[in-house]
């Protein structure tokens, strides 16, 4: 894994070489990534990511993705070298979340959480002509943010 994380303004990005990657099968018919980010916040506004585990498996994913409603949310796009679909994955931000809480009379309410940083577990699904994996933060006060690339060699 070669990390190279850009400061300022510039979206961080890194290469993954996907032969290295812990239990990599190049013989077999479907391979999974299952990639862990971790998203900090830094200086209160700025989003970095790093790539901090990657592993593979056998296998094909199925569609297990469940719907967010907050309006915080990273989004996963997938970009091949070739035609191919590119719907993006939707994920609740790990660095806001809302929870629910209990007063002492009973009474339910969600309550806001932010973190300085949290990690985002992702599985893909690893296809012919996949190059890249972005993430996008998607929050009210910024919109939608590029926040990092993961190339694919």
């Amino acid at each position: 894994m070669i990390a190279a994380q850009l400061l300022g303004c510039k979206t961080s990005e890194s290469t993954l070489s996907v032969q290295n990657v812990r239990n990599y099968d190049p013989n077999a018919a479907n391979q999974i990534l299952f990639l862990d980010f971790k998203i900090i916040k830094r200086d209160g506004k700025t989003e970095t990511v790093e790539l901090v585990n990657a592993v593979s498996g056998s296998g094909k994913l199925k569609n297990m993705a469940a719907p967010v409603h907050s309006p915080y949310q990273i989004s996963v796009i997938q970009r091949y070298s070739i035609s191919h679909m590119e719907i993006p994955m939707i994920f609740e931000h790990p660095l806001y979340k809302s929870v629910e809480v209990a007063s002492q009379d009973g009474k339910l309410s969600k309550q806001d959480l932010h973190a300085k940083e949290g990690i985002l577990s992702v599985r893909i699904q690893k296809d012919i002509g996949l190059e890249k994996i972005e993430l996008r933060s998607l929050t009210p006060e910024k919109g939608d943010v590029k926040i990092y690339t993961l190339n694919l060699k």
